[in-house]
């Protein structure tokens, strides 16, 4: 099974006290890494909510974001500065009994007095009520992120599939032009040494012939190489369909193919091989693009 190193979770929620909010992202990494940015209101809680994240994600790096807003109510009540409001009110009410007695009216309004009483409310009150639901509503994020990884990597799994179908049909044909191309070198050379030695007037006996010729071909045989991808795209094929996480296994097995291709582009000098070494680095490159995403 594959499981992408990139998605997104969202979670939003809301009691009687506060709303919130959290934003969680991830991109591919080596490691675990995470970038928390949350109010300073539950800062008490970030270790508990780091090793929680933890908990969901093995690797990747891993943006989170928390808001939290206060609801009116709570809010109002918690931010008036009970200082102000009693210096304001041993102000006011005074004036106030002074100027009607000038019928002139003061004319203030008791939202505007109360917003020029508030404070920035620094904490909200973590009981175990509260503390429980913010942590519910970080684990409703990770959730909805693994479930997001989990969706992109069925994507990459389809596009991982079809390449290495396509490679390995390449690594058909290249069994088949192998038989075909063997007893082409074969040929060829013994044409080359038979016409050397005639220019000589030099003669060799047939199993000497042979030999020398078996020698020469065996340089360009590329049927271990063959053998040894087809073995590694049945361990590639079986490493996606039975592993929780086959990325690094797989990765492996990409940069082995790659070894074994090159040697078959080195070895041949037949232009169709050649095109097909071509094409197979092509769609194994597409591979190993796809693979550095996944865990």
């Amino acid at each position: 099974m594959i499981i992408s190193m990139t998605g997104f979770g969202l979670a939003s929620r809301k009691n009687n006290d506060f709303s919130i909010e959290v934003n969680v992202k991830s991109t591919n990494n080596r490691f675990f890494d995470l970038n928390v940015k949350m109010p300073s209101l539950i800062s008490s809680l970030e270790k508990t909510i780091h090793d929680s994240c933890k908990a969901h994600f093995i690797r990747g790096s891993i943006k989170l974001y928390c808001k939290i807003k206060i609801n009116e109510i709570v809010s109002r009540n918690n931010r008036i500065d009970k200082k102000k409001l009693e210096d304001f009110y041993n102000t006011v009410i005074p004036l106030e009994k002074k100027f009607d007695e000038t019928n002139i009216s003061l004319n203030v309004s008791i939202d505007k007095v109360l917003s020029q009483l508030e404070i920035d409310l620094q904490e909200i009150d973590l009981n175990e009520k509260n503390r429980k639901f913010i942590l519910n509503t970080f684990d409703k994020a990770f959730i909805d992120m693994v479930k997001s990884r989990k969706s992109e990597g069925k994507k990459i799994e389809k596009e991982i599939k079809f390449n290495l179908s396509h490679i390995k049909k390449i690594n058909s044909k290249l069994i088949r032009l192998e038989s075909n191309n063997k007893k082409e070198h074969f040929e060829n050379y013994k044409k080359r040494i038979k016409i050397v030695l005639s220019q000589y007037d030099l003669e060799l006996d047939d199993s000497k012939l042979y030999k020398e010729i078996a020698i020469f071909s065996d340089k360009y045989d590329i049927s271990e190489e063959t053998s040894r991808i087809k073995y590694h795209i049945d361990k590639f094929d079986s490493h996606i369909k039975n592993d929780n996480y086959p990325g690094k296994k797989i990765n492996f097995l990409c940069q082995e193919l790659f070894r074994e291709i090159n040697t078959i582009g080195s070895k041949s000098n037949n232009q169709l091989i050649s095109t097909l070494v071509v094409d197979f680095k092509t769609g194994l490159e597409k591979i190993r693009e796809q693979i550095q995403n996944i865990l």
